[in-house]
């Protein structure tokens, strides 16, 4: 039956997805009406929609679950402490990077078996705690941000390869890549790094970091050649606008094609000594907008969708000041969701208000 969303109340049942002006549902069928679905059916200016009334039983069922969830998902203590959990783990990985980075600037070859005793746990801990893929960048400081980095493009790498439903195998050489993606850093001018603006002839000797770094790994024999191939080639782009050799399409890795993605996403979130930090609902806007056909569009669209959806219900910064919380996420524009603002209880949809956008997650 059809119902003025005015008139709604918990006890309905939504039983025909509710659409806006694309082909994602604003609400999915079969969702329980709640006091927010409400108030997301007035943001979207919503009159009416086809519902059923569930029996008293199922009703209360379904408000006690609802209950319960928001519950469990509301435990700062028991979230704090998986996030120190991960912390730690995250925190110790990156000291090991960079003893390893000293060594290899003093000539010593990489120990792979550091590396992926480094890492490996560090999987496992993300896979347990995925949301940590939001928060990675508060971890980061700026002196440290090379080693941070390394162990992030990691991590990210080895995300969005499960995501892609690839082998464990690959997984593992896809994560081990992006760790050591800029490894040959090691040999580049010390001084340079750390610089807030370069020359023309630092900025080249910034780019010989692939050249150095698959010089660095080339030799390792646990590393597939598609691993080393993507060390070589993680700053191509599609469009050949990327280097050492501007190749395009094809004739880059798929590893390198998420590396790529992931490298390009963890240094936008990032203070660097040159660049102010972005949010990552930013971030993830830059990569499917601004560099459109830069980036394999696949890649960036599971990426995209995957992490976005770990911000739900999670409480955000809007670039006016205002504290929020995620209460929906579009699938069509997922980095643009509905809000919930702290302070007055006022729902607002970001896809409709362009000049507001999530300046960071808070933790």
């Amino acid at each position: 039956m059809k119902v003025k969303v005015i008139d709604l109340k918990e006890g309905y049942r939504i039983i025909e997805d509710v659409k806006g002006l694309t082909k994602y549902p604003i609400v999915p069928k079969k969702t329980m009406v709640t006091e927010e679905i409400i108030k997301v059916l007035k943001a979207f200016s919503i009159e009416e929609v086809n519902v059923e009334r569930v029996a008293n039983r199922k009703i209360n069922e379904k408000i006690l679950e609802k209950k319960q969830w928001e519950k469990n998902s509301n435990r700062p203590l028991e979230i704090k402490d998986h996030r120190n959990s991960f912390f730690h783990q995250y925190v110790k990985a990156v000291e090991s990077y960079k003893n390893q980075f000293t060594n290899w600037q003093a000539g010593t070859p990489i120990n792979i078996n550091r590396v992926r005793q480094m890492m490996i746990p560090l999987i496992e801990a993300l896979e347990n705690h995925p949301i940590q893929l939001l928060l990675l960048q508060n971890y980061v400081k700026k002196s440290d941000y090379l080693f941070h980095h390394a162990v992030s493009t990691g991590l990210i790498s080895a995300y969005i390869a499960k995501r892609l439903n690839l082998e464990k195998g690959d997984i593992i050489q896809i994560t081990l890549a992006g760790c050591l993606s800029d490894c040959g850093m090691a040999k580049v001018n010390p001084e340079i790094l750390q610089r807030e603006t370069l020359t023309e002839e630092e900025k080249e000797e910034i780019k010989m970091h692939t050249t150095y770094s698959y010089k660095m790994v080339k030799n390792i024999p646990s590393l597939n050649a598609a691993a080393k191939l993507a060390v070589f080639q993680h700053h191509e782009r599609l469009d050949g606008s990327g280097y050492p050799l501007g190749e395009k399409g094809d004739r880059i890795h798929l590893y390198a094609k998420i590396i790529a993605i992931s490298d390009v996403y963890h240094a936008v979130v990032c203070d660097r000594v040159y660049k102010e930090k972005k949010s990552p609902f930013q971030a993830l806007e830059i990569l499917n907008y601004e560099q459109i056909g830069q980036f394999d569009l696949k890649i960036v669209k599971t990426f995209t969708s995957s992490i976005i959806s770990f911000s739900l219900n999670e409480y955000v910064k809007l670039s006016n000041g205002q504290t929020a919380r995620v209460i929906y996420i579009h699938h069509h524009d997922p980095t643009r969701p509905v809000v919930k603002i702290e302070e007055s209880g006022e729902i607002i949809s970001l896809g409709k208000n362009k000049e507001l956008y999530i300046k960071e997650i808070i933790q």
